[in-house]
């Protein structure tokens, strides 16, 4: 293999230029969605802070000096401006864990529905749908301001329908660039859009506190926010993308030659049935039965992790309750950084020719899995006495955790059954979300107090599954297609001389080098 860079040629043209194209600008307005819809899926868990009263049941200890008259004085201080008269809810915990877990049982159910909807009807109105959905849902959630007695149940529905719209998210984003993203611009391009969901998280994260902190009801202000956000997106989507560079208006004839000759899509909508996908092919793939694995062993950590981190820093590193939210921004910012810088790698290591797109994703996803392990090796040590490794170890993790997203097990459904990707990416993080509250299930009958005794039992529990899915992925991995999951459109009589296992260029036009 040689060194030297690799100019892919269509109809005698080098490629068209990544920035500015209809793609690059795709990737911006999926990166928007997801800001959208991440900032929807924790504007509750950021909200309920202060739309419960605690007052009744607590003395804050931590930050108000151990008395409640300073409390008082303090908490209008701080939340003296605004429009609105306070309003809070006296919901005890398990009404406060139901409504939390409202969106994940929706959630759950909409995964493989998505990716088929995205197949048949369009990845663009499957979006569109969604996040429309949501808004209206989260935009909705400030009547509990006007309820008094009906607000829980209210409140756990609406939660519900944004998790049934945002299940089919991206199981359509991995259907999408299925059909937009060439295999040498596949991991920039999906890395630029899921990192819209780490910067959704951190500004939802920062602007929430300071919503909380400084309004009355300042949870109105979240959820207005967040609802108003997925409207302004809803008008550009609309008015900018299309499901395939075929329908797409405004591409040029040479941007869409480039997608479509190296995507081999034809852009035309497919009726799919239960009965016309490949279950036998699907479930004896080892690369794919590989891929599931690492898939649910990642997010099992993950999920738990996302949930629990803000618990860890301040019940067993003993960090101060004012100082976790700005720990947790920067740790999502990490994630977003390394999201998008392994996605600009790896496109650039293949396109250079300095390894196949095979090893990248077994690179990056190794380091997504067992960077996590020495990870949790790390926090079996750390209480409150080494707070300060606690605190690293946490940031390192966050940031070990994008890798996955930008050129890992996430991006590698659309590698390897591209015909299929939404539809089997939806499969697989069904049973990755179902086994992400298994663990918060686990976690609750091992952990008893907030000792590090109890928590190291976890700590080796999810070393040992990250360690799993990683090795499993290294040896069983791949990212070359399934001959019966490519789009069946051009190349048919070369693809027929190639084996199912070989190696396929990166290209399948004419190359020189320079």
């Amino acid at each position: 293999m040689g060194k030297g860079k690799t100019i892919i040629l269509i109809d005698g043209d080098a490629p068209p230029p990544l920035i500015p194209s209809k793609r690059f600008t795709l990737a911006l307005l999926v990166f928007f969605a997801f800001i959208v819809q991440y900032s929807q899926r924790v504007n509750l868990p950021i909200a309920i802070v202060c739309m419960v009263n605690r007052t009744k049941s607590h003395d804050y200890q931590l930050s108000f000096n151990n008395t409640t008259t300073t409390i008082k004085p303090l908490v209008s201080a701080l939340q003296k401006r605004g429009y609105l008269e306070e309003k809070q809810f006296n919901w005890i915990e398990l009404q406060q864990q139901i409504l939390l877990g409202g969106y994940w049982a929706g959630y759950i159910f909409t995964q493989v529905p998505g990716g088929w909807l995205a197949t048949t009807i369009g990845a663009k109105w499957v979006y569109a749908g969604s996040l429309f959905t949501s808004s209206i849902a989260s935009f909705a959630l400030t009547i509990m301001y006007t309820m008094s007695n009906t607000h829980f149940i209210s409140m756990f529905l609406l939660r519900f329908i944004v998790g049934l719209a945002h299940g089919v998210l991206f199981p359509a984003t991995i259907a999408l660039w299925s059909l937009w993203a060439v295999p040498q611009e596949r991991s920039t391009l999906a890395s630029i859009g899921f990192c819209g969901t780490h910067l959704g998280t951190s500004v939802t994260m920062l602007l929430g506190g300071l919503f909380c902190r400084h309004l009355y009801s300042g949870w109105m202000y979240i959820f207005c926010l967040t609802g108003i956000l997925g409207f302004i997106w809803l008008i550009l989507w609309i008015s900018l993308t299309s499901d395939s560079p075929n329908n797409h208006k405004t591409i040029s004839d040479h941007e869409r030659d480039y997608i479509c000759n190296l995507t081999g899509s034809t852009g035309k909508k497919r009726s799919m049935t239960l009965a016309s996908i490949p279950w036998k092919n699907i479930f004896t793939s080892k690369p794919l039965i590989a891929l599931f694995i690492t898939h649910i062993a990642n997010l099992f950590g993950l999920f738990f992790f996302l949930t629990n981190l803000g618990k860890i820093l301040t019940e067993i590193h003993r960090v101060p309750t004012q100082y976790t939210g700005y720990i947790l921004a920067c740790g999502f910012f990490l994630t977003l950084l390394t999201s998008l810088s392994s996605g600009i790698i790896a496109d650039n290591l293949v396109r250079n020719n300095v390894m196949t797109l095979t090893t990248a994703r077994k690179m990056f996803n190794s380091l997504t899995s067992f960077i996590p392990v020495l990870c949790m090796i790390s926090l079996c040590f750390c209480d409150e006495s080494n707070k300060i490794l606690g605190i690293i170890t946490i940031l390192v993790f966050l940031a070990s955790s994008g890798l996955g997203y930008g050129s890992g097990y996430v991006v590698n459904f659309a590698d390897i059954v591209p015909a299929y990707s939404g539809v089997i990416f939806g499969l697989g993080n069904s049973f990755a979300s179902i086994a992400g509250v298994i663990g918060n299930i686990i976690a609750g009958m091992i952990v008893t107090k907030p000792v590090l005794e109890q928590w190291r039992k976890l700590f080796i529990m999810f070393g040992i599954v990250y360690f799993i899915g990683g090795i499993v992925f290294l040896f069983f991995g791949s990212a070359v297609p399934r001959k019966w999951a490519k789009f069946q459109s051009v190349n048919n009589e070369k693809e027929k001389k190639l084996n199912d296992e070989e190696i396929i260029p990166m290209n399948q036009t004419k190359q020189i080098k320079i």
